[in-house]
């Protein structure tokens, strides 16, 4: 019985695979600058300027953790510095950049002209009963200008009782890029 468990979650889960980095490249709405070490390096503005109610920090934080930050941190700003060619530095800093809120690090790789976020797996197993999946991908560059392109690829899936439902998305955002 343990052994068909295992094999329907294998099937299920060979069914169901998030955005590769490059299909994130291919769908990327913005042209992009070579990537090198220091490009990425920089505070950028953690909002929008549309009305796109985007949020930089909570965007990199789903990368990280399940947890969701609630706060409306749109006036603050987010600093980013690649530590090495496999770890990236994430602080939320207050309105003036003096003092770091929050800070966290992400692993990933440098692949192209982004850098890619190692993909974050949620797997909720309970088969046959129920399933729910959840990915997420996500691949950060510059445009020609220094602004950061930011491309995140999500796979959202459930099935109870062999009635599965879910959705896929991509979404492209830039966020302008702080002169000090």
């Amino acid at each position: 019985m343990r052994a068909t468990k295992i094999l329907l979650l294998i099937f299920i889960l060979s069914f169901s695979s998030c955005y590769t980095t490059k299909r994130l490249i291919r769908e990327n709405d913005f042209e992009t600058s070579a990537f090198n070490n220091q490009s990425i390096n920089g505070i950028y503005s953690n909002g929008l300027n549309d009305s796109i109610p985007k949020n930089l920090w909570a965007t990199l934080k789903s990368s990280y953790t399940d947890k969701t930050d609630t706060i409306n941190l749109e006036n603050n700003n987010v600093k980013l510095t690649l530590l090495d060619n496999e770890n990236l530095n994430v602080q939320l800093l207050n309105k003036s950049n003096d003092y770091v809120i929050g800070e966290f690090n992400l692993k990933g790789r440098i692949k192209g002209n982004f850098f890619t976020i190692d993909r974050k797996l949620t797997l909720y197993p309970f088969i046959p009963v129920y399933y729910v999946n959840m990915e997420t991908k996500t691949i950060l560059g510059n445009d020609l200008n220094g602004n950061l392109v930011l491309v995140t690829g999500s796979v959202n899936e459930v099935m109870i009782l062999m009635v599965a439902g879910g959705n896929r998305h991509v979404q492209n955002h830039k966020f302008n890029r702080i002169n000090n």
